[in-house]
Order: C-alpha cells, then structure tokens, then sequence
C-alpha cells in the first residue's frame, strides 16, 4: 500500500467554467486546501488532483461509479473548497436542503440498504475561518467499522453514501445535478432508493450545522444539546475522512469527492406555468388530481394553480404527492411540463377538492390545469364528449374520451374534472370517470 502524508495547499485555484463572465457557477470553483491522509489512492495522479472536486459530478448507476473525476481523501484526509457566491438557505429549496455533495459510493449488488459507503463529515464557514459541522446522525467519534465500506448503516450528513447517476440526455448538468435526493429513513424502503428527480449524492441543510470545539466535535450546551451555529448562508465547505483506520482487504477506507453543488430552489405551480418556453422548472410537492395514458395533472394544495405533465415513466395515482422536473412548454395554447422525472414524496393522502366555477370565471387563464366543477346541461353530445351549456350564452366543451356517461342530452348536470385545451384550443374540462358527471 502506498503511504504518502503530504499537505498540499492550493489558494484560490480557479477553473474555467463554461459559464458567462460574472454568472454564478452552481457547484464549486476552487480549492483551498488539499490535505489528504494516507491511502493507497494517494499516490496515485488519477485520484490525488483535487482540481477534479470542482465543476459537475460524473455519474453512471447505483451499483456501479464512474471513478474518472473524484479526488481521494486518503484516511483522516480532508478537502476544502469554496463557492463562486453564497450558499444560501433558501426556504424554497426542495425538502429543506441546501447544498449536495457528491462522491463514489455505490449499492453493493444493487441493494439499497447495504452500501458501499465512506463517509465525509462535513464542516462550512462563512469566511474561511470560522467552522461549523453539518450534524450528522452518527457523531464522527461514534462512528465504528461496521459503519463504513459494504454497510446497511443509514447515514445522514455525510458525504460519500449515496451513489450518483448518470446524466440523462433530457437534462444538463446544471438542471439534474442541482436536484436533492431525499435523505435515507430506517423502515422507509423508498427512502434509500435514489429519486428519480435527482442525479444523486447526498444533500445537507445548512440549518443542521452547529458550533464545535474541534473539527467534527460538536459544542454541547447546558441543555446537553449541539449548539446551533445560526447561519443562514456559506461560502467554503470542508470534507474530511471521519473515521481513521478503518480498511477492507488491502486497503484503507477513506472518502472520494466528486463535486459539490448548491441546490436549486423549487417554484410553486403557478410560477412554474409563468415560465417561458423550454424553462426547467422543479416543483416539489404537488397533489395529483388527475391521470392519463398521455398526461397527468398536478396542482398545488392551496388550489392556486395546477398543470398538465406529460405522461411520465413513474406510476402514479390520484392523490399523490410529488415531485417533478421538466421544461415548460406551450402546446395547443396549454402549459406543458415535458420529459418529466417524478418522484412520489407520500402515496395518497393529498387529494385536492375541486374549484367550482361559474359566470366568466372559466375564461380566466388562471385555471388552466386545475381541477374544477362547472353546472349546465348536456348538448351536442357524441361518444367522446358534449357541450356544456352554462345559460347567458356561455358554453364549455367536456371531454369524456373512453368514458361512457348515462346524461341524456338536455340533462342538468355537474361536471368534475381537469381544465385543459381541446384539439382546437378551446377551453375544456375532461373527466377522469363517469362518476365525474351528475345528473340533477
């Protein structure tokens, strides 16, 4: 085994970036120092130039990493980095995480709940001298062999436990490797598998991070609890191997660092349809309302606004809470999110009621997409739909597809379902079953 103790300083070593002159970069884009301990990796130029922790992360799948851009911590080693612009503990970031870092673990065999872990304690500062750790679940002093290498412990608040994917061709780096993936519970299966949304590595939240004494020590007040360090915003972040002489075989355990990203805040429904055309968008936390073999509709649960998604890989149903990403379009006059990702956060549960409309109301662009009731009666009906005369003139087309409905033509009724845009463009509502339509 190689052994190599060296300290390697590296101040404000810039990369290039592909970015435009004075653009903020969303992952880190220089080193401060390199120090890592020893390690068999340490000697070795294709995992000791820390220079490879700055830019994107370089995925491949959860049983299998992609090893061309980490630098090794070595045993004990640590690896320091800093922003272009403040990280900021935004509100809106999604599921309260702020920041991601991403290494080379993997699931052994493809298991989710045993993995090949070797975790980082994580410590940031606004200045570069001031430090405070990230709190983990496991204190670093608590940490035992059992914890790292191929391991069914769940850890939170460490770097290098979870494995990081592959670049879809849908996404860019900036918009996949930007998205948390929730953190790992015990007796929540879905919770250990990477979501789908994300392109991986594990996320922190700056509001866990507390004073300490020492470098993963935290500071314990008269309550007998961490002190909260208060901050709502870093700049430099700092990785070290948390737990010295642990080994597997021939070789010591220590963390390998790939990247480390700022997360992207999350928009409401409603800011997601104002988008232009070809936006990303990320939505986080969105009801179900309605499901299609070509589109499935979300709204937010204050019902201020809803969309339409285009028919996603992930099986989903009513009253779903999600996750989405995609990019907006407009197609046939309606707000579209296309190649979305989607991540169920709670299966059922989140039904939203519908808003019963009348007068000009179904005019308003603003209930595009949204769930909604609508009074009148049945005319100009044929196998996939009918008019809905509204009285005073006013009129609504009611798309029923397959659906079969037992309203005989001049029948008052009330009609549930999703506001969308027929084949014309026209405003329409299309039911989801024939239980949607009530004869008076």
């Amino acid at each position: 085994m190689i052994r190599v103790i060296a300290k390697i300083f590296y101040v404000l070593l810039v990369v290039a970036v592909a970015y435009a002159a004075g653009a903020s970069s969303p992952f880190a884009t220089s080193v401060i120092n390199y120090s890592p301990g020893p390690g068999q990796w340490v000697g070795d130029p294709r995992f000791n130039d820390p220079v490879r922790a700055l830019g994107r992360p370089y995925g491949k799948s959860v049983w299998e990493a992609d090893n061309t851009s980490v630098v090794t911590l070595g045993d004990g080693g640590s690896l320091t980095l800093a922003f272009d612009h403040n990280v900021v503990d935004d509100p809106r970031n999604p599921g309260g995480f702020d920041f991601i870092v991403f290494g080379n673990a993997i699931f052994v065999g493809g298991n989710p709940a045993m993995r090949w872990q070797e975790p980082a304690f994580v410590e940031i500062s606004q200045d570069g001298v001031e430090w405070f750790l990230v709190m983990p679940n496991i204190l670093p002093s608590q940490l035992t062999a059992s914890d790292t290498g191929p391991s069914s412990t769940i850890l939170r608040h460490y770097a290098d436990c979870t494995p990081v994917l592959e670049l879809p061709y849908s996404r860019t780096a900036e918009e996949f490797y930007t998205v948390p993936d929730r953190q790992s519970r015990s007796g929540d299966f879905m919770s250990l598998m990477v979501d789908e949304v994300s392109g991986g590595g594990d996320a922190f939240d700056i509001a866990a991070a507390v004073r300490q004494v020492s470098p993963g020590v935290p500071m314990f007040g008269s309550d007998g609890k961490p002190v909260p360090a208060g901050i709502t915003w870093f700049r430099y972040i700092r990785m070290t191997d948390a737990l010295v002489g642990d080994s597997w075989g021939a070789g010591e355990i220590s963390a390998e660092i790939d990247a480390v990203a700022d997360v992207s805040p999350a928009a409401l429904v409603g800011e997601a349809r104002r988008l232009p055309d070809s936006s990303f968008a990320v939505i986080w936390g969105a009801a179900v309302t309605a499901v299609f073999e070509d589109g499935v509709w979300i709204e937010q649960l204050d019902r201020s606004a809803g969309i339409r998604i285009a028919a996603p890989s992930t099986s989903v149903a009513e009253g779903d809470l999600v996750a989405v990403t995609g990019h907006v379009i407009t197609q046939n006059g309606e707000k579209i999110l296309t190649d979305p990702l989607v991540t169920v956060l709670q299966q059922g549960g989140s039904n939203v009621k519908p808003v019963g409309l009348c007068g000009s109301s179904l005019s308003s662009g603003s209930v595009q997409g949204m769930l909604v009731t609508v009074w009148g009666r049945v005319n100009n009906k044929t196998s996939s739909g009918f008019t809905l005369d509204r009285g005073f003139g006013s009129t609504i087309g009611v798309i029923t597809g397959s659906v079969s409905i037992s309203a005989s033509e001049g029948a008052f009724v009330s009609v549930t379902g999703v506001m969308t845009k027929d084949s014309v463009g026209a405003s329409a509502v299309r039911i989801r079953r024939a239980e949607d339509v009530k004869t008076f």
